[in-house]
């Protein structure tokens, strides 16, 4: 994922553990986190302020799609035809606000992955039938992701950090 080239933080357990306990749950407050970790409400505040400021984390809300109406979730193996500019096309993509990931990939298949969802067929219908007017573009092929069994993509453990 790119990201603005931030300040470079040598990580502490207390940080470590900061993070950790964020990770369970991004509306911990100061107090709360003070309290597990051991250290002052002010340091707790100052620290995680800091985590924030330099990019090691973003706190935010995950929503449910399903919750409104989103149906099903699709993922795209994009093949671009030899020569095309898959940066350019990337970028294309991202500004579909159907797509929430858009990814350059390495492998025999695809050249972009990308994450859709849709409320119902049609809309994925329409949305393949305009990729594949894309000069660029040589093959589409879609998944439907019919159940999640795990996510993470942006939890790391605590012993990785």
């Amino acid at each position: 994922m790119n990201m603005p080239e931030k300040k470079v933080l040598e990580l502490d357990d207390i940080d470590k553990r900061i993070i950790t306990l964020l990770q369970e749950d991004g509306r911990m407050q100061d107090v709360d986190i003070a309290r597990k970790v051991g250290i002052s409400d002010d340091t707790s505040k100052r620290r995680r302020k800091r985590l924030e400021d330099t990019g090691y984390l973003k706190v935010r809300a995950m929503l449910n799609p399903w919750k409104f109406g989103f149906t099903s979730v699709y993922f795209f193996g994009i093949t671009l035809v030899p020569g095309a500019d898959v940066r350019h096309v990337a970028k294309k993509l991202s500004k579909i606000d159907d797509f929430f990931f858009v990814s350059l990939s390495l492998g025999p298949t695809h050249s972009i992955v990308a994450t859709a969802r849709a409320k119902d067929q049609l809309k994925l219908n329409n949305l393949v039938e305009e990729l594949r007017q894309w000069l660029e573009i040589e093959r589409v092929d879609v998944n439907i992701i019919y159940e999640v069994t795990k996510s993470g993509y942006n939890s790391i453990p605590e012993d990785q950090l």
